[in-house]
């Protein structure tokens, strides 16, 4: 008898009557066939695969070799920078001037990032180019225009150089508008300084820099705070002196150190607390005291007179010559603003230390402050100037008093300069004698 082929038609009508052992080796011949389906499936995939991501390698290769003389220069809007560095008056790198006129351009000189709020890429429709430290450009100077409008910055002149001085002025606005403290005036904050949204400057409760730490020291010399509470931040303790100094002063007790607060707090028109004013009525109670019991303690001369030698005693240098000596000593010493000595100072803050050391009890002012200062003498013609004065002058564009010198005869000041980055010696050049305002002489 033939043998009956086992096709699959065979199978599905002759299933039930097929053997065990035909079964098992239909099932194990159909498994594997389904096996092998599945394994050329997959190698069909992965072959698919691999060309695909190499036609797409190919395909990017292009770009990658455009010439970078091709591609557009990133930052193309920004202030091309060169190989030459501008000096940059807060840096002890920097390779600076002897002296350098006010009627060149300046260069001014002298805190954490935050969380907050930071400045967004440069928008390439934004009126606003980034500015910072080094740049140069009318930018530059209109930014420094708009600081010291509001309050940030106090130099000599606006100049077209980004130096510390500006960096630091820029962080104090940030600081004041919630917005990453880095130095750098980019869009968001520029959009917001030159808005009718910009905040004058003012410290409030929070607020951490050494700008705070010179708030703090003058309410200590003011008697409002003691000085183991100086420590850089504007904290409840502070808050507390300031509206005790407010109240003292008949100004808005709110804790905030604005304009007006500010402006009170370095002037030579501000009230000690009523605890110092008692200290010092104390003491000058108890020195007269003494002065009358020294007197009675003293024995009367007799009848009989004797002459004796009289024994020279060294001269002593007055209040005048301690002063300009201490000018003298502080020569090439670092500008840094808002420092008052011993060996960093800005402006006034010189001025302050000089006085100290000549005896002169002040407090620290402001180169305005100190300005009004009723107690000395006021010279407005600058032809009646004496070895000694206090020079203040404005800029040539405000009228505010922003920067003061001491006068040491022969047409010279010596200064603590923000463009030459230290405390130099110069002479009365035109451009000081077109902004002088007044000078104020501390000796009779």
């Amino acid at each position: 008898m033939e043998k009956q082929k086992l096709t699959i038609p065979y199978i599905i009508r002759n299933w039930g009557s097929l053997s065990m052992e035909k079964k098992r080796a239909i099932l194990s011949l159909l498994l594997f066939g389904v096996a092998a389906l599945l394994i050329a499936v997959a190698l069909i995939i992965g072959i698919s695969s691999c060309k695909c991501a190499k036609q797409g390698a190919e395909a990017s290769e292009p770009a990658a070799e455009i010439p970078a003389l091709l591609r557009a220069p990133q930052g193309a809007n920004r202030q091309p920078e060169t190989d030459e560095k501008t000096p940059d008056a807060g840096d002890p790198e920097a390779q600076l001037p002897e002296i350098t006129e006010p009627d060149d351009p300046y260069a001014d000189s002298s805190d954490e990032p935050s969380d907050e709020t930071s400045d967004t890429p440069d928008d390439p429709e934004s009126q606003y180019t980034t500015l910072k430290k080094h740049d140069k450009g009318e930018a530059v100077t209109a930014l420094q225009n708009r600081l010291m409008e509001l309050g940030y910055l106090e130099i000599e002149e606006p100049t077209d150089y980004f130096g510390n001085s500006t960096a630091y002025a820029v962080t104090l606005f940030q600081r004041q508008h919630d917005l990453e403290q880095d130095g750098v005036a980019g869009t968001r904050t520029q959009t917001i300084l030159y808005s009718n949204e910009a905040k004058h400057y003012a410290m409030l409760e929070g607020a951490e820099g050494r700008d705070v730490k010179m708030l703090q020291e003058q309410l200590v010399d003011l008697g409002y705070l003691s000085k183991d509470d100086v420590d850089r931040v504007y904290g409840e303790k502070t808050v507390e002196a300031v509206k005790t100094f407010q109240k003292r002063n008949g100004l808005t007790a709110d804790g905030k150190a604005g304009e007006k607060t500010l402006e009170k707090l370095y002037s030579d028109e501000a009230k000690i607390s009523k605890e110092l004013e008692a200290r010092q009525k104390a003491e000058e109670k108890a020195a007269k005291e003494k002065e009358k019991q020294t007197a009675k303690a003293t024995p009367k001369p007799s009848g009989k007179t004797t002459t004796k030698t009289p024994t020279p005693t060294p001269k002593k240098d007055t209040k005048l010559e301690k002063f300009i000596k201490a000018a003298n000593s502080k020569l090439g010493c670092e500008y840094v603003l808002g420092d008052s000595g011993p060996n960093t100072f800005d402006c006034s803050g010189f001025v302050t230390w000089c006085l100290r050391q000549a005896g002169v009890s002040t407090t620290r002012l402001n180169a305005a402050g100190f300005s009004r200062s009723n107690r000395w003498k006021n010279i407005t013609n600058i032809n009646d100037l004496k070895k000694g004065d206090i020079l203040f002058f404005k800029s040539d564009t405000s009228s505010t008093v922003s920067h003061c010198g001491i006068y040491i005869g022969g047409n010279t000041m010596i200064d603590a300069s923000s463009a030459n980055g230290k405390v130099v010696k110069r002479s009365l050049s035109a451009y000081w004698k077109r902004n002088f305002v007044n000078a104020r002489r501390p000796w009779s």
